[in-house]
């Protein structure tokens, strides 16, 4: 894929997995320069691997937000952290309520992108946000009403009131191999455990295909005023139960097994989980593939949970020591790539009379302490010493496991 005329700074929330992980990813093969933001170290580890920036900002708070805007002179924004609120249905936990805090974080990502100025903003949102229709639903058609669905509409709201330029995008539910809701979906099926059962069909789009029309989107010269709405769906809708049908065959596994609905599970109240599994959601895409000639590779939830079975299958294979030189060198493109040419002032130092040729002593050289072991990532401020005996043990660790394999 050739890059981008016009290469972009570009900050994505949620990037330490699923959709997230996958547009950055798509946005370094374009040649933009990408910050991604991580929940914690093995976050960072993930987008230090994919050749981007980790950052940590406080996703409710709007003044760290802005730093890492204007630290990195971000030209565009993708909002991808409400992942978390549409994914496969079945990872849901019925107690969980990630919706509730969307809005603060919504709000706080939009007034730093305002304050910041970006160019764009892509903001993700959920296809099950369309009220029950007759086919397929589109853009502009009535909302659903109901109390568990309202923080996500009060986040698309902010965005769509910000007077930011962008593009809200409806997805169906994402799946893919960097999702850790597929992840978990796939551990529950090899652990032969009962899955919450779901029969109506519903749209679903592959987390590369969506984070594909994200840069399209980011890359396409018109700017549009306010804020688009558009959806975004892959192929023909499948039921939850016919997905997890699908990822046990991509597993190579028999069928998953579905949890039937007891007595007592019709008294309580229904979850948002509940409420999912039992709904119709279809949505119409076309509006998308015309206005950036978009096409998804993965067209059938086969294509894409075998693509997703294979990073699975190659993390697995693959040992830590064999990547460290990889990941560290791509850090430190990374850090190259947000390097403004900022002058920095010469340091200052006081000119000091020579002494005598009789009082001046040889300084004894100073042994540079051993570094502590570590088997973590690298920070990239470590000194080359510690770099240096970081390797050594790399390869002293290479060489006792092949000697193992050669011993049989």
């Amino acid at each position: 894929m050739a890059e981008a005329s016009n290469p972009l700074s570009v900050l994505v929330t949620g990037g330490a997995a699923g959709l997230g992980l996958a547009t950055a990813r798509a946005l370094l093969k374009r040649g933009h320069k990408v910050a991604a933001t991580a929940p914690d170290a093995a976050g960072a580890l993930a987008i230090r691997q994919a050749g981007a920036l980790p950052v940590y900002p406080d996703l409710n708070r709007a003044s760290e937000i802005l730093s890492i805007l204007q630290l990195i002179e971000a030209d565009a924004l993708v909002h991808a952290a409400p992942q978390v609120c549409c994914a496969v249905p079945q990872a849901y936990a019925e107690d969980a309520a990630p919706a509730d805090r969307l809005p603060d974080v919504t709000a706080a990502v939009i007034e730093a992108a305002t304050q910041h100025g970006v160019k764009r903003v892509i903001s993700l949102s959920f296809a099950y946000l369309y009220d029950a229709t007759d086919g397929a639903a589109k853009e502009g058609d009535r909302a659903v009403h109901d109390a568990d669905y309202e923080p996500m509409l009060r986040a698309e709201t902010l965005v769509r009131e910000s007077g930011l330029s962008g593009t809200i995008i409806r997805s169906g539910y994402i799946y893919g191999g960097h999702s850790c809701e597929t992840a978990a979906l796939a551990d529950a099926i090899k652990g032969s455990q009962r899955l919450p059962a779901g029969s109506r069909p519903a749209s679903w789009i592959h987390e590369d295909d969506l984070a594909a029309a994200f840069v399209a989107l980011l890359e396409s010269g018109d700017s549009p005023a306010g804020i688009a709405l558009l959806n975004a769906a892959a192929g023909a809708p499948v039921s939850p139960n016919d997905f997890c049908s699908a990822l046990s065959d991509a597993l190579g596994l028999g069928a998953p097994r579905f949890a039937t609905s007891g007595f007592f599970s019709t008294l309580r109240e229904k979850s948002l989980r509940d409420k999912l599994l039992e709904r119709e959601i279809i949505i119409d895409s076309s509006a998308l593939e015309q206005q950036i000639g978009w096409a998804p590779a993965h067209t059938s939830i086969e294509s894409g949970l075998e693509a997703s079975a294979l990073v699975w299958r190659m993390r697995d294979a693959v040992d830590a020591d064999d990547f460290y030189n990889a990941y560290e060198d791509a850090a430190a493109v990374a850090i190259a790539s947000f390097a403004y040419d900022v002058a920095l002032p010469e340091p200052v130092t006081e000119t000091a009379a020579p002494a005598p040729q009789q009082e001046v002593e040889a300084a004894a050289p100073v042994k540079a302490a051993a570094p502590p072991p570590s088997d973590g990532p690298t920070p990239w401020n470590e000194d080359e010493a510690k770099r240096e005996e970081r390797r050594r043990k790399a390869l002293e660790r290479k060489a006792k496991r092949a000697a193992r394999q050669a011993g049989g």
